[in-house]
């Protein structure tokens, strides 16, 4: 196949056949197979057109997710960037304190991401500095982001999983905890330092810490809206978004039949459990 350059026609034939695997839980080739190249912006602009077709369907953009923010899975992936994509309404569930059940097997290849979630109630208007942050959140909560890919053995250039919806599959929030003015001033240094225990039924299969996500959670609002003003295309944030800023552990699979849990210390943040169809 002769090398050719990103265009329109190839921008739409690549959103068409990443939406076709989606739909029917199959694996593709890779994005920048055949190309001169294929670079972030080029990630970007499939992933547009994507959003696009996805909104002409009635999904309406409910918040942002943050993606490969914990730089200790860069390593897996040969990445070294964070990346951001849209979570839409069709994506997103809120779980109570039963336990929630979470239809997984018509995914191609799912993982579990446990994540600190945000609440924007404004738009920040200081991103190098989380105490200018602090004020524009309206709650916290534990969340479970079950991440996929249509590329065989999940292997990827930052710019194809960006195409690839961002990896984004579903967006499962546990119950929030208000932000109030007694725990507002020590917010930034309490996610840094929350820890958190991930579970596969009885098993421990991994703990992670609130700085893996760039530091800190409110640290991935900078890097989101430094992105956000780079594309002419992404909306600027709007108050009521959900965000959902990174992995704090290791990435495992996950399979039906499986109930995984996510417990949380220094934050009092309840358990959140899904059990997998």
């Amino acid at each position: 196949m002769k090398n050719v350059r990103m265009g329109n026609a190839r921008t739409k034939e690549i959103a068409t056949l990443l939406l076709e695997a989606k739909a029917h839980g199959r694996m593709i080739e890779r994005p920048g197979s055949g190309l001169d190249r294929f670079e972030l912006k080029d990630g970007y602009t499939v992933y547009a057109e994507v959003d696009a077709r996805l909104r002409q369907e009635g999904f309406v953009p409910a918040g942002r997710k943050l993606g490969f923010t914990n730089k200790a899975t860069w390593r897996e992936f040969d990445l070294a960037t964070p990346i951001w994509a849209y979570v839409y309404d069709r994506t997103l569930n809120f779980a109570d304190r039963r336990l929630l059940e979470i239809a997984v097997s018509g995914l191609v290849a799912p993982r579990i991401e446990p994540e600190v979630v945000l609440k924007l109630k404004a738009i920040p208007d200081v991103r190098d500095d989380t105490a200018g942050m602090v004020d524009a959140i309206e709650w916290v909560a534990i969340g479970f982001e079950i991440v996929d890919c249509h590329f065989a053995d999940w292997q990827f250039t930052a710019a194809e999983i960006i195409a690839d919806f961002g990896a984004h599959s579903r967006l499962i929030v546990g119950e929030p905890l208000k932000v109030d003015e007694r725990s507002r001033p020590a917010l930034t240094r309490t996610l840094e330092e929350l820890t958190v225990s991930l579970r596969c039924d009885s098993s421990l299969i991994d703990t992670g810490v609130g700085s893996n996500a760039l530091g800190g959670p409110l640290n991935t609002l900078g890097f989101l809206m430094d992105a956000l003003d780079a594309q002419d295309w992404a909306e600027d944030l709007r108050t009521g978004e959900v965000i959902t800023t990174g992995t704090l552990t290791e990435i495992p699979y996950i399979h039906p039949g499986e109930c995984w849990t996510v417990e949380v210390r220094g934050m009092d943040l309840n358990p959140l459990s899904i059990q997998l169809l």
